[in-house]
């Protein structure tokens, strides 16, 4: 009796199993349905988007040639300072005791001059005289050179890292590692560098106009060019650097501000479709696209351009104008699922 009633249980089982194996074989048969949209190729305006960093034209960190006292800091943080200005002043015991040195030996210049003339000296000694002059007088220039501190350019103090009476010591004390004892930045124009793909290489020139635009000052956008190109390329990353110029004569871009550059670098043939249809790849910087084939949802790669509202710019030689693409459901999909299109 048990052995019989094994057998019924065991067959129900079996009956079960295949139930529900042609339920899953039927829920793997059927199609997914997705809903699609027909696109037409266009000319395209190409913008490349690059997230950048503003930076000051010109930075220069100011420091005396060797360690000493700091006797006086004539600008402070936000100063404007013309090129050649007077910034600091250093110990100048050194320079004085050199300029008497120096004045003295002027004097002598005169009265040797005169003796070699009446060959009264030899020219041995004139010449080892001369030798010791010069000497003095290259010391004295380089003495006050590093004694009394002058801007190289025309800027403004965008840092000060002493006070008058403390000792510079020549320790890197910057964000760069290096040492100043003032830091001065021509703010404008402010610069921005770029790394571009070597494909663009034959399209971008100097003096391209480029756009540029700032978060922290509300989106607003500024016109700039291209005022630099790299002349190689990065054999890593397949880049080239450029470097753009952005006029700031009321210095409302400050250096370190977040910028997004739009570089425009023609017309091209492209598509534009529902930004919801373009997916990216996981784990890399790869853009995809279904499109209906037959009933067959077939994954195209696409290159990415700007995104327009609820559009998005999309550039591959696989797509063409007529092309279904699967806008709702695609998700879920993988290469080669079959679908059913939902009107």
């Amino acid at each position: 009796m048990k052995k019989k009633f094994f057998s019924v249980v065991l067959i129900m089982g079996m009956l079960v199993s295949c139930s529900k194996k042609n339920h899953n074989e039927q829920a793997e048969n059927k199609p997914f349905v997705v809903k699609t949209e027909k696109i037409s190729e266009k000319e395209i305006e190409q913008v490349l988007e690059f997230p950048a960093v503003a930076e000051s034209w010109i930075k220069v960190n100011l420091v005396p040639s060797s360690p000493g006292k700091i006797k006086e800091i004539f600008v402070d943080v936000g100063s404007v300072v013309k090129e050649g200005q007077l910034v600091a002043l250093m110990d100048p015991t050194q320079f004085n005791t050199t300029k008497l040195q120096l004045d003295q030996l002027e004097k002598d210049y005169k009265r040797m001059d005169s003796l070699h003339k009446l060959k009264a000296i030899s020219d041995q000694q004139f010449e080892q005289f001369l030798t010791n002059y010069n000497i003095t007088k290259n010391s004295f220039s380089f003495i006050e050179d590093n004694v009394y501190l002058k801007s190289p350019i025309a800027g403004t103090i965008t840092a000060k890292y002493y006070n008058a009476g403390e000792m510079f010591s020549a320790a890197p004390n910057t964000k760069e590692g290096k040492a100043a004892l003032l830091t001065v930045e021509m703010l404008s124009p402010i610069k921005i560098n770029i790394d571009v793909s070597e494909t663009y290489l034959s399209k971008i020139n100097l003096n391209t106009p480029v756009q540029v635009s700032f978060q922290a000052l509300d989106d607003a956008t500024f016109s700039a060019k291209i005022t630099k190109i790299y002349p190689t390329i990065d054999p890593f990353s397949r880049t080239f650097r450029i470097e753009i110029a952005i006029p700031n004569a009321q210095n409302k871009i400050k250096p370190g501000m977040y910028a997004i550059v739009r570089l425009n670098i023609g017309k091209v043939k492209g598509f534009l479709i529902p930004s919801i249809a373009v997916l990216k790849l996981q784990g890399a910087a790869k853009y995809y696209v279904f499109k209906n084939e037959g009933g067959i949802a077939r994954q195209l790669f696409v290159q990415k351009g700007r995104t327009i509202d609820n559009y998005t710019e999309v550039f591959s030689d696989s797509l063409k104008s007529g092309d279904e693409i699967i806008v709702v459901g695609q998700e879920k999909l993988v290469d080669g699922t079959k679908i059913s299109i939902k009107n």
